[in-house]
């Protein structure tokens, strides 16, 4: 009989309390590049060095998401995540335009995304980024119509996604935040 007690299950989960709620705040995207990440005991990141910027790409409330999907082949011997940020942007003019497809050429993409419930995950650190995989633009027909882009940034990584071991700015080094302010 094989021997499994390396990937064994050590603790439980419990219902605990009602109190998250859905939903994508705002995210961070890196101009730059990210040269290491540091992990607790937890495999929450407690630091992120590298260099360029990191511009905030604010989104509606209840119209973007962050979904992870969990790939497993039994058959390959195989395990890899997928992390799909869905956003969406109201209003289609020429600076969201520009926007756009500047992360439509881009084949590294690294994110920081920030959930309704104030926790901060990051995607892209492995495998070379992401990248834009879907998106569109529409006008909508009538006057109450959404008129704006949507986009997916698709991430792929050997582990699930990591979430921050505290805030934004201390976890930081080399990297500046622009919030658009």
């Amino acid at each position: 009989m094989a021997d499994y007690s390396s990937c064994s299950v050590t603790s439980c989960i419990e219902l605990g309390c009602i109190g998250s709620v859905g939903g994508i705040k705002k995210a961070y995207i890196l101009n730059g590049s990210v040269t290491g990440v540091t992990y607790d005991a937890n495999s929450a990141i407690t630091g992120i060095t590298g260099n360029g910027t990191l511009y905030t790409f604010e989104v509606q409330k209840q119209s973007s998401s962050l979904t992870e999907t969990f790939n497993n082949s039994l058959e390959n011997g195989t395990l890899f995540y997928q992390q799909d940020l869905v956003l969406s942007f109201a209003k289609i003019d020429q600076d969201k335009r520009n926007q756009m497809k500047l992360l439509a050429q881009n084949r590294g993409l690294i994110a920081i995304v920030e959930d309704n419930n104030g926790e901060l995950y990051v995607l892209g650190t492995d495998f070379d980024g992401g990248y834009l995989s879907a998106g569109t633009s529409a006008t909508g027909t009538a006057f109450g119509d959404k008129n704006a882009y949507d986009i997916t940034l698709s991430f792929f990584s050997k582990e699930p996604m990591n979430l921050l071991g505290a805030s934004l700015s201390s976890v930081l080094s080399g990297i500046t935040v622009d919030a658009c302010a």
